[in-house]
């Protein structure tokens, strides 16, 4: 049984030119998916902590002001993140 991941991914290669990807291309791309993944989960983990440990200590508007910046920091690290492996993914796709 197909994975998600490898049902999109064929998907994907079927509609661009060149036709389908290698299992090596494959696999690279799943690799970069997974370590994408994994610096955004540390990312919000990090940041998570930084909230608790802010709750422990601030209370009222300055708490929620931090929160928000973080947050917003967050979902800019994610982009740049995300932007950095499409990158890569099409690097992939590139080599033939």
């Amino acid at each position: 049984m197909k994975s998600a991941l490898e049902i999109a991914m064929e998907k994907t290669a079927s509609s661009q030119e060149g036709g389908s990807l290698t299992d090596e291309q494959k696999a690279a791309i799943a690799q970069l998916e997974k370590e994408c993944q994994a610096k955004i989960a540390e990312q919000e983990i990090m940041v998570e902590s930084k909230i608790k440990g802010l709750a422990a200590q601030e209370a009222g508007p300055e708490f929620g002001e931090a929160v928000h910046m973080m947050r917003q920091q967050l979902a800019e690290e994610r982009a740049r993140l995300e932007a950095g492996k499409a990158r890569k993914v099409q690097a992939v796709r590139d080599k033939k």
